[in-house]
């Protein structure tokens, strides 16, 4: 008999290998891009009424129909922080079961990304060093995201 599946699953996709067919339904894929200029990475506040308000998060958000996911984390970027990503490297996929909602992350590194910051709506924001993330004031599934920075920033 299976155990049921409890807290973060982490795949590490190699560069040319295909993102995993989709998976349980319900589960919602997102994509993340992860700015980096001069080692700091973009991340924002979730704004208060949401779900996991006032944690910090890297930008992205839901994959849509017919969309690869690293379409929708160069798409994300420009929308929720004004920054174009012409290249984007494949850093990790995380499964991860709240409670509420399963979600399956796509994240990518956005190295030096073009443009200025501006965010989507009034909310904070800023760049921060690996070092000064505190992996508990973020959402449960991006400290996957975390361990798999280490070594590539």
């Amino acid at each position: 008999m299976a155990r049921p599946q409890v807290g973060p699953r982490v795949l590490r996709l190699r560069a040319g290998v295909l993102t995993p067919p989709a998976g349980a339904p319900g589960r919602v894929d997102v994509a993340l891009a992860v700015a980096v200029r001069d080692k700091r990475l973009l991340v924002t506040r979730r704004q208060h009424g949401l779900h996991l308000a006032g944690t910090w998060e890297f930008p992205g958000g839901k994959v849509e129909a017919g969309e690869s996911p690293a379409d929708a984390a160069r798409r994300e970027l420009a929308e929720e922080a004004g920054l174009v990503a012409e290249e984007l490297e494949r850093l990790v996929v995380v499964v991860h079961d709240y409670a509420e909602a399963s979600v399956r992350l796509h994240v990518f590194l956005a190295r030096e990304p073009a443009g200025e910051v501006r965010i989507d709506v009034a909310r904070e924001w800023a760049w921060k060093g690996l070092d000064e993330i505190d992996a508990e004031s973020m959402p449960a599934a991006n400290r996957q995201v975390l361990r798999a920075l280490r070594g590539r920033v």
